[in-house]
């Protein structure tokens, strides 16, 4: 008995550069046709541009004194440590707010002031400038603030600080409202009025930026004292964790910093950083890449705010001992352990939920009880599941609740909730993920307003997210050569994605679950000779539908696995649908029937 046909998830669609283009750059450059028709679908069309991406270099970085209000912000934090003032960063709780946290205190005590730090604990705070936090700061005699990656929307409190006498520096990439703070300096590369080159710098990207001006500033003609030089060259491993853990495009000057930054992460002078690297097994002789981020060091730093214990992310990232550093990482471990349980749990409880909600309808679901600080993480999974936006709120800690969306295929899910803010007693975030409080009371209204701005996308066409495959290839050659080669394009990340391939009539020889809750797929795939492990994160299921000796087409990221000395070629399985005579033609999006 044949197994019933397999459909594919999303539209397929192969990418096709110009053949000449192609054959130019694989002759200039002395790569392989498939390697340069990558280059080209990513935009480039000459040596020198290949030249500049290939080999990510400091040149192509921007003067920080293009950020509006640098020069004020700068100026302002070289005339505290003259005076010796007391300084405090405003920062928060995920990774990049910590990176950035971790960078200013690193460079600021280079420079002669430790300053004093303040991030907001999420549990039971809030995000941003909160009442608690002014308090701490005007209790502390705090001259200066400096917030990082937030602060943009904090408009009353940072008025009040600056009414008492503080001044407040908000170094932030938010997305600006309509009123700004009256701080004493907004650096935000997202300002109207900011004509910086790459607007979409990380909260700590720009928070690294203030450290190269102010540094500038203290080296005298331009040149920073070779200490303070030595820390923002390390320092590049914090703007690597940010940028990286915030989904940034990887592409410009954010590409220049990752890779910079990735040489930087296991030989950082930073203990709570060497000490996380050591309980994320990545000692000082790894590798590291942006996986090793976003699946190692964020969710353990993540953790500790999802599990309500910021406290000891933020004591991690600013620890000067060594000792102190590894018994904090060691805690962290157990709280992303700790995290994963939990959510577990959640994704159980939301199942018969999810199976209420229409088919090509966001997910809109509250609940009493649920954990705030998963919902954002669980709501990506959903949404990365079904395709569709979701939308998760809990009232765990009281009336108004906390909801976190996440967007899927083009919806702006920051521009839902501008038709929604009438009904949120606020919100902030961007396109893809965003945040936002909510009156138990208005929660059937919120749902029917947020619906109502999906059913105009909708109708409007919604673009059909097809996955642009950029080459085709047998089984057989997957080997180390040419994976090695497609290591040269990294950093891998937003906007430079690890490179799609398809394979076609591949035979399944193996299919099982795998992981501890089994929610994840493994395949042993065969075609003549050659045999490749494919994984599929988050899709156990598949493993009821697939049986030994079945063909399919299959959809994945190629990877070169590396472990204890050994090299062996893998793919990342993202897509796969009943055998076909052959992958889909060239721009033909249409999805398997």
């Amino acid at each position: 008995m044949n197994p019933p046909p397999l459909a594919a998830a999303h539209p397929w669609k192969t990418l096709t550069p110009d053949g000449r283009l192609v054959r130019r750059l694989a002759s200039e450059l002395g790569m392989e046709p498939m390697l340069a028709g990558i280059l080209a679908n990513r935009g480039i069309t000459d040596r020198d541009a290949a030249d500049a991406f290939l080999k990510p270099s400091v040149d192509a970085l921007h003067d920080a004194h293009g950020l509006a209000d640098m020069q004020r912000a700068a100026e302002r934090v070289t005339q505290a440590l003259a005076a010796d003032e007391t300084i405090l960063i405003y920062g928060d709780a995920d990774v990049d707010g910590l990176s950035a946290t971790a960078l200013l205190v690193e460079v600021l005590s280079t420079l002669g002031r430790r300053p004093l730090v303040f991030v907001p604990n999420r549990a039971y705070d809030g995000y941003s400038f909160t009442e608690r936090g002014v308090q701490y700061i005007l209790e502390q005699g705090a001259k200066l603030v400096i917030s990082v990656d937030n602060g943009t929307s904090a408009v009353d409190a940072i008025a009040e600080l600056q009414g008492q006498g503080v001044d407040v520096i908000v170094t932030d990439h938010h997305l600006p409202a309509a009123t700004l703070p009256p701080a004493f300096a907004l650096v935000n590369p997202r300002r109207e009025d900011c004509h910086y080159p790459n607007p979409e710098l990380s909260g700590t990207g720009v928070a690294f930026k203030l450290a190269c001006a102010v540094a500038h500033r203290a080296g005298g003609r331009g040149r920073a004292p070779a200490a303070v030089g030595k820390v923002l060259g390390g320092a590049l491993a914090w703007v690597a964790m940010g940028t990286v853990a915030d989904v940034m495009p990887l592409v410009g000057e954010n590409r220049v910093l990752v890779a910079r930054g990735l040489r930087a992460l296991t030989h950082s002078a930073s203990p709570g950083l060497r000490a996380l690297c050591g309980v994320s097994g990545m000692g000082p002789g790894h590798s590291a890449t942006t996986e090793d981020i976003s699946f190692k060091l964020a969710p353990r730093i993540n953790a500790a705010a999802r599990m309500g214990r910021s406290d000891v992310a933020v004591a991690l990232v600013t620890a000067t001992d060594e000792n102190i550093a590894n018994d904090l990482a060691a805690t962290l471990d157990k709280l992303n352990r700790d995290r994963q349980a939990a959510e577990r749990r959640l994704m159980a409880d939301l199942a018969p939920r999810l199976a209420e909600v229409p088919d090509g309808q966001p997910a809109i679901l509250g609940h009493d009880d649920w954990n705030t600080g998963l919902l954002g993480l669980v709501a990506g999974r959903v949404s990365r599941q079904r395709g569709i936006p979701t939308v998760l709120v809990s009232w765990a800690q009281g009336n108004p609740g906390k909801g976190s969306c996440r967007s899927a295929g083009s919806f702006h899910v920051h521009a839902a909730l501008e038709h929604c803010a009438p009904l949120l007693a606020g919100f902030g975030g961007h396109r893809f993920a965003a945040g936002f409080s909510l009156a138990r009371e208005n929660m059937d209204a919120f749902r029917a307003a947020f619906l109502e701005n999906w059913e105009a996308y909708a109708a409007a066409g919604r673009p059909t997210e097809a996955l642009n495959i950029e080459g085709e290839l047998p089984l057989v050659a997957l080997n180390t050569r040419f994976l090695r080669a497609v290591e040269q394009l990294e950093p891998f990340g937003q906007a430079n994605h690890r490179p799609l391939l398809v394979s076609s009539d591949v035979e399944v020889a193996v299919a099982r679950r795998m992981g501890g809750d089994g929610s994840h797929l493994e395949l042993q795939l065969a075609q003549g000779v050659a045999r490749l492990r494919a994984v599929a994160f988050g899709r156990g299921d598949l493993a009821d539908q697939l049986v030994p000796g079945q063909h399919i087409d299959v959809v994945y990221h190629p990877k070169l696995n590396r472990w204890r000395g050994r090299e062996q070629p893998e793919a990342e399985l993202v897509d796969l649908r009943s055998a076909r005579s052959g992958a889909s033609a060239p721009g033909d999006a249409s999805a398997a029937e």
